[in-house]
């Protein structure tokens, strides 16, 4: 194998950004891991397709923005709901295809634990994420751990990778000035 192709072997999947987020994490049970399914909390269509069909109206301008505005305070109710806003800020290193962040408590390769997360950008979401411990090691006084998630979906991988370039984009925008 040339170096071309050993270099090509490394890439990841995903963009990463080094970023401060809130976050907790637990090991689950195994009974937990049955019916592992990843959730998104916070503003998104709160009313399905055939049920704004059913209440379909010519909505002006000024309707639909109020309505808009009524889904994102909803969504942010739900997100403080779910205790999302008292989350701990932690440092992270985050893609869409998993995390590494530094944890007083030591995990074992392929532990499953349960991410709660919190992206502000651009619109804020709550995250509950499933991931499997793929290295946890001691670094000083902490264990960085790097996991990767499972059972996740296209559209929250999505909305996750959305937030990584939104933060990338800023970081050059900065770097510029």
């Amino acid at each position: 194998m040339d170096k071309v192709e050993k270099n090509f072997e490394n890439l990841r999947e995903h963009f990463r950004i080094d970023v401060e987020i809130p976050l907790s994490q637990r090991i689950i049970t195994e009974k937990e891991t049955e019916n592992l399914t990843c959730r998104v909390i916070g503003y998104q269509d709160i009313m399905s397709e055939s049920s704004q069909k059913f209440l379909s109206i010519e909505a002006s301008p000024w309707a639909e923005e109020l309505n808009a505005k009524l889904d994102l305070i909803i969504g942010l109710l739900l997100i403080q709901q779910h205790g999302f806003h008292q989350l701990p800020k932690v440092p992270v290193n985050l893609s869409a295809g998993g995390l590494r962040f530094s944890s007083s408590e030591e995990y074992k390769k392929g532990d499953i634990l349960e991410i709660k997360i919190y992206l502000d950008v651009p619109i804020p979401l709550g995250f509950y994420l499933y991931s499997e411990v793929v290295k946890s090691e001691r670094k000083n006084d902490k264990f960085e751990t790097a996991v990767k998630f499972i059972k996740i979906d296209k559209s929250t991988q999505d909305l996750i990778a959305r937030y990584v370039l939104y933060k990338q984009k800023q970081m050059i925008k900065l770097k510029k000035y």
